[in-house]
């Protein structure tokens, strides 16, 4: 049992970081961008093939894992941030199924269905952290704080606040002389930079990796998190990552035949995402400090 508690809470760990990573280019900058997955699984991918065949260790692989997913967002961006709103969250969806069907087909590196396997366990500094124990637990917190850490320097910086008011209103801010689109870059490149971190910590942790990382139900889970803990909202999205992850293990504490755990979890997340949508539009967690929610300009208007 207390194994299974502490997999519980290295997979939270990992959502938080993936999901505050979205959350800086998605909540704070406002590029609905769908294939946001493919840094986390650029990251994986990055992590399990330098580990395997050059035997590159855990500490170099996060580094390495945040550089090369780094690297791939900024040519992504290049060919896809001069598209906004809908066009962006449609190029970028089939960027991410693109991404899922090269990892599945691209034998010689990615070994397609089959999967990497052989990937060493979590070392650093001479010390080994077994999976699913406390020692591992506290690594992987220690290094979630220092993420969180970084990412909330930002999410307050100046720079986080251009960010903001791109998000609120671009034309306004190219109008002030800010370079938009660089700005929009950057944000993209460090949340992928972080994404990548996130992807080289899953890969340590289940030692095998395949293209379902890619998959559209990652996808989903990803902006879930973010809608339910509110959009641009650090403390909300990291309290939306701890709801999501427990309430899809709800199904299993209850003793759900393994054939329908699946079924129900997708339920609980459908059902939570609505209530939401009606109820607490901005976030279940709204109400934490953090920024102001975004309203349209229309509805500004109207209130004048």
């Amino acid at each position: 049992m207390i194994e299974y508690i502490y997999s519980l809470i290295t997979i939270a760990l990992i959502w938080t970081i993936l999901a505050q990573s979205y959350n800086l280019s998605f909540g704070l900058t406002g590029l609905f961008n769908l294939g946001h997955i493919i840094f986390y699984g650029i990251g994986a991918y990055a992590a399990a093939i330098l580990n395997t065949r050059y035997g590159i260790g855990f500490g170099p692989n996060i580094l390495l894992s945040a550089v090369i997913a780094g690297a791939a967002a900024s040519i992504f961006g290049l060919l896809t941030l001069r598209l906004r709103g809908h066009y962006l969250a449609i190029a970028t969806l089939g960027a991410a199924m693109i991404a899922q069907v090269v990892a599945l087909n691209w034998m010689s590196l990615t070994r397609g269905p089959l999967g990497i396997r052989g990937i060493d366990e979590v070392s650093l500094f001479g010390v080994s952290f077994i999976g699913d124990t406390l020692s591992h637990v506290l690594l992987y917190v220690i290094i979630a704080g220092i993420i969180m850490f970084l990412l909330w320097k930002l999410f307050h910086s100046p720079w986080g606040r251009l960010l903001r008011a791109i998000r609120d209103d671009e034309t306004a801010a190219q109008a002030v002389g800010k370079n938009v689109f660089v700005a929009k870059l950057w944000a993209l490149v460090l949340s992928a930079a972080f994404a990548g971190v996130a992807g080289a910590l899953y890969t340590h942790y289940r030692l095998f990796l395949d293209p379902s990382i890619f998959a559209l139900p990652e996808i989903i889970l990803l902006i879930l998190i973010v809608i339910v803990g509110g959009r641009g909202k650090f403390w909300g999205v990291i309290g939306g990552a701890a709801l999501i992850i427990l309430l899809g293990e709800i199904p299993r504490f209850l003793d759900f035949p393994d054939a329908i755990i699946g079924a129900a979890r997708n339920i609980t997340y459908a059902a939570l995402l609505m209530a939401t949508m009606f109820w607490r539009p901005n976030g279940i967690f709204s109400s934490c400090k953090g920024f102001k929610p975004l309203v349209s300009q229309s509805s500004a208007t109207t209130k004048k």
